[in-house]
């Protein structure tokens, strides 16, 4: 498939047709603070709920009205002290993360072709300037204005399959559909491009920097373009496995590319790259048991991560040479992303909210009592934010 370059094809600009937000509780202005420090958890359940951070008694708790009963992947975020998020269905909310009131709602579109639970899945909420950006399985990308929840602009896309969240620098969004990756200008919702990979699905979570946008398709090539010359290829690589499923596993860090992939054996790879070149830094063969990757990241010096394992799930690599480092297992299994707090990785497990210190290797638990049906379907998505 080839690619195209418009000026201004498919976006909404005229403002009769600007979809409006139900502003519900007050203004936000832009210098809310968080009163007191919280752990807020995006349950499997679809539920966000609000506990304090000291005593983890639970303070608030979230339900979507559109009958959502699951995050399918999504995450929120959070600015200042406004918690915005998305249900998997139709709605959009910004919320006071310090009472859990609403400051607007707003609702998307849906599509009588899609499963309504997965209509909007995988979508982290970036936020750029006054807008926040949603892509959805409507064909449908959106921007939305961060006070109001205003519809600034939307645009259709070829296909509906859109369960990884947009990525943004200065000037651009890049977001990959399916066998496409589109480019735009993201404050204007202007087309700048759009590139075709055959019938090959680009499903990974991209990545991005001012020069070039990542991804990786649904087998084993990853793809660096050039965002400034309507997605020319920069480099490619090829992993050794046939289906290496990198998936949501993706970082761009210091100049370098990393990624978890399956391999044809029974072990996982990860690899860096020189995101400039593409070539190879170093590749570390892990012997773990699972699935899949569930979890991958990057604090200071160490990559980290997850598998679907029950036992020897949990991983470290020093990020400067691949060596694989020694780590105590956790007690139960992990079953939340991991967040960096006061310098330890922090988790949730089905009873416990854990902290591990990395200098010390030592782990600590408190229990916490999170209420949701415990599976691995969708796991837990939490941050920590602290008064200010």
């Amino acid at each position: 498939m080839g690619r195209w370059y418009s000026s201004n094809c498919g976006i909404l600009v005229n403002p009769s047709f600007i979809q409006k937000g139900k502003n519900i509780n007050k203004d936000i202005l832009g210098n809310e603070k968080v009163e007191k420090d919280l752990i807020i958890v995006l349950k499997n359940d679809g539920e966000i709920t609000s506990y304090d951070l000291e005593t983890l008694h639970q303070k608030w708790n979230i339900k979507f009205t559109d009958s959502s009963y699951n995050k399918m992947r999504n995450q929120f975020k959070i600015e200042n002290s406004i918690l915005y998020a998305t249900s998997t269905q139709k709605e959009i909310i910004a919320a006071n993360v310090n009472d859990g009131s609403l400051y607007w709602k707003t609702e998307i579109g849906m599509h009588s072709g899609v499963d309504k639970r997965y209509v909007i899945s995988g979508q982290h909420l970036p936020i750029q300037g006054n807008l926040i950006f949603l892509a959805s399985n409507n064909k449908q990308l959106y921007a939305f204005n961060k006070y109001t929840g205003d519809k600034v602009w939307n645009y259709k896309l070829q296909f509906p399959y859109n369960n990884y969240t947009p990525v943004l620098n200065k000037e651009n969004l890049v977001i990959s559909n399916a066998p496409y990756v589109y480019s735009f200008k993201s404050q204007t919702g202007q087309a700048i491009w759009q590139r075709g990979f055959g019938n090959t699905p680009m499903y990974s979570l991209m990545q991005i920097d001012d020069k070039k946008a990542y991804v990786a398709n649904e087998y084993n090539k990853v793809y660096a373009l050039n965002i400034d010359d309507m997605a020319s290829i920069a480099w490619e690589y090829q992993t050794e496995g046939k289906y290496a499923n990198i998936d949501s596993n993706t970082i761009l860090d210091g100049g370098n590319y990393y990624f978890a992939s399956e391999t044809d054996s029974k072990t996982l790879d990860v690899i860096a790259l020189n995101s400039d070149n593409g070539e190879l830094i170093w590749k570390t063969s892990l012997n773990i048991e699972g699935d899949d990757v569930r979890y991958f990241s990057k604090y200071n010096n160490y990559i980290f991560g997850f598998t679907k394992a029950d036992d020897n799930a949990f991983f470290m690599l020093n990020a400067t040479d691949g060596k694989q480092l020694k780590i105590r297992q956790p007690k139960e299994k992990i079953l939340s992303n991991i967040f960096v707090y006061n310098g330890d990785l922090s988790f949730l497990t089905k009873n416990y909210f854990v902290t591990y210190n990395l200098k010390a290797n030592k782990y600590t638990y408190k229990d916490i009592k999170l209420k949701y049906e415990v599976n691995d379907a969708f796991n837990l998505y939490f941050e920590i934010v602290k008064a200010n």
